[in-house]
């Protein structure tokens, strides 16, 4: 029985900071400006920026590669990315955003267009993210885990004997 008064107890206090984030206020806002930080730096790419959004033991879990921890593994990983492609354009629309006390889960869609630096055409990109964040004591949003893939196939394996 002390179970359930705990957990409903835990239930009510809940509810309200579920609904605050759901209407808005400031923090969706705050963490909108995130968003759209990441966003402009991805098309600018660069990788600084990107890596400045996050907490200095921010974790972002790119598709194809092993995870990039901190500051300088993520800007890294980044430089590397846009060596091997040009960014045309990115769109990123957050679907679903909970916030909960001082932390925030971000779940949403992106597109992009991007173009190999060694030739080939331009490869329209989608696929979805979910993104976690904190806040610090001034009220600043930081990126703690970022994982995101494409809804697109990997391309197919070269046909045997070819290279």
């Amino acid at each position: 029985m002390r179970l359930a008064g705990f957990v409903a107890v835990l239930a009510l206090t809940a509810v309200p900071a579920f609904a605050q984030a759901k209407g808005g206020g400031g923090d969706a806002a705050a963490i909108a400006k995130v968003r759209t930080a990441f966003q402009t730096a991805a098309i600018a790419q660069d990788g600084a920026a990107i890596a400045k959004l996050f907490a200095p033991d921010g974790v972002e879990m790119p598709p194809n590669a092993p995870a990039a921890k901190g500051h300088d593994a993520i800007a890294a990983y980044h430089k590397g990315f846009a060596q091997q492609f040009m960014n045309h354009g990115m769109t990123i629309t957050s679907t679903d955003l909970k916030v909960v006390g001082d932390t925030a889960i971000d779940v949403g869609t992106y597109k992009q267009t991007l173009m190999p630096m060694k030739g080939g055409g331009m490869m329209d990109d989608k696929g979805k993210y979910i993104v976690v964040m904190k806040k610090d004591g001034s009220g600043n949003w930081w990126i703690t885990h970022a994982m995101y893939n494409s809804d697109n196939p990997l391309p197919a394996p070269p046909a045997a004997g070819k290279k």
